[in-house]
C-alpha cells in the first residue's frame, strides 16, 4: 500500500510547484484539511476554486464540473468532501477520472474517518497523493501549533502553547480556536469606541466574513450597550434570511422583520455566494447553542462570542 505523506511533506512539495493533477486527504483535523486547501489556492492563484459537499450537493454536478472543457481552458481546483456519498458507479467514474494523465484541474478529494478503510479508498490511495491529515500525538502537536501561531504572527511561548493542548488538545482547530480568542481579546481590549456602529454594521461584516472589522464592531456595540441575547437575534435571523433566499428561491422579504433592514435585505443575494448550506446549517444550530447556554449555563459568554466571530469569518463551520 503507497505510503501517505505528511502534511508537512506535502506543503513542502506544493511550495516548490511539485503538483499532483489528484489529492487525497485522508483524516479527521478539518483544521489541517483546510490549511493544505489554503496553501494550494494561494500558491495557484490564478485557478478558479470550487468546493462541493455530497449529500448535499449532486454528484450529477460535481461530474459536470469535473468534465466541464471552458472555451477559455481555464485552471480549476475542485475539493470534493465526504466522498463515500458517491454512489458505486459515481466511484468508479471518479477513480477513471484521477487516473487521467492530460487534465488542467486540479482535484482534491476529502475523507474525516481515517478508520474506514474499502476498495474504493484504496484505489484512490493508489492514484492520488494522499496526505495523512490525522490530529497529530501531543508531542507532534506541540510543534504545529507553534508553526500556525508563527504563521498568523500570534506571540505565545510553548510552556503556553502546551497548557492549551493538555486543556483543548483533541485537535489543533480546538487549541488554535482557543488562542485565538485569548489573543484576539488581549488585542482588542483597548479599542477605540469613538465609532458608533449599529447592529446592521456587524451583521454586514460577518456576514461578507471580514473578521478584523467584525471583531472591531463587537467590542463597539457591546461596550455601547447592546446585549449578547440581542447580538445573537440579529445573527439568527440573518443568516436564517440567507438560508431562506439561498435555498427556497421565493420571495422570502415578507419573512424579515426589524433585524433585517433595507441594506441587508439588498445584500442578501451576495452574501448567499459565500455560504454553503451545510455551512449555514451549522451556523444557525452554533447560535441557537449559544443562546441557550447565555440563559442556562455560567460559562465566559465573551470569549464564547469571540468563538463564533471567528468561526463563521473563517468557514469553520463548513464542515
Amino acid at each position: 500500500m503507497q505510503k501517505l505523506l505528511t502534511l508537512g511533506q506535502a506543503v513542502k512539495k506544493i511550495h516548490k510547484h511539485d503538483f499532483s493533477s489528484s489529492y487525497f486527504l485522508y483524516g479527521n483535523d478539518i483544521f489541517m484539511q483546510d490549511f493544505f486547501i489554503n496553501q494550494f489556492k494561494k500558491i495557484n492563484t490564478d485557478y478558479e476554486s470550487y468546493l462541493y459537499y455530497l449529500g448535499y450537493d449532486q454528484q450529477e454536478t460535481v461530474f459536470n464540473e469535473l468534465s466541464n472543457t471552458s472555451l477559455f481552458n481555464s485552471n480549476k481546483i475542485i475539493i470534493i468532501k465526504n466522498i463515500n456519498k458517491f454512489s458505486v458507479k459515481a466511484k468508479k467514474e471518479l477513480i477513471d477520472y484521477i487516473n487521467q494523465t492530460e487534465t488542467n484541474h486540479h482535484i482534491i478529494l476529502v475523507k474525516n474517518n481515517y478508520d474506514s478503510r474499502s476498495k474504493f479508498i484504496d484505489s484512490i490511495i493508489k492514484n492520488s497523493v494522499a496526505i495523512d491529515v490525522r490530529t497529530p500525538f501531543e508531542n507532534q502537536m506541540l510543534e504545529w501549533i507553534k508553526y500556525f501561531t508563527k504563521i498568523e504572527k500570534i506571540n505565545i511561548g510553548s510552556n503556553e502553547i502546551k497548557n492549551y493542548i493538555d486543556s483543548y488538545g483533541n485537535n489543533i482547530g480546538n487549541v488554535m480556536n482557543y488562542i485565538r480568542i485569548d489573543f484576539l481579546s488581549n488585542s482588542y481590549s483597548n479599542i477605540d469606541s469613538n465609532r458608533s456602529y449599529h447592529l446592521w454594521h456587524f451583521q454586514d461584516s460577518i456576514a461578507k466574513k471580514n473578521l478584523n472589522k467584525s471583531l472591531d464592531i463587537y467590542e463597539s456595540i457591546t461596550i455601547n450597550g447592546n446585549s449578547i441575547n440581542l447580538i445573537l437575534i440579529y445573527l439568527f435571523n440573518l443568516f436564517h434570511a440567507i438560508y431562506l433566499h439561498s435555498y427556497y428561491k421565493s420571495n422570502v422579504s415578507k419573512s424579515y422583520n426589524f433585524t433585517i433592514n433595507k441594506i441587508i435585505q439588498s445584500r442578501i443575494n451576495t452574501y448567499s455566494f459565500k455560504y454553503t448550506q451545510n455551512e449555514i446549517e451549522n451556523i444557525i444550530l452554533e447560535i441557537n447553542t449559544i443562546d441557550l447556554q447565555s440563559k442556562t449555563v455560567n460559562i465566559n459568554m465573551k470569549n464564547r462570542m469571540l468563538c463564533l466571530i471567528n468561526n463563521i469569518c473563517t468557514t469553520y463551520y463548513d464542515r
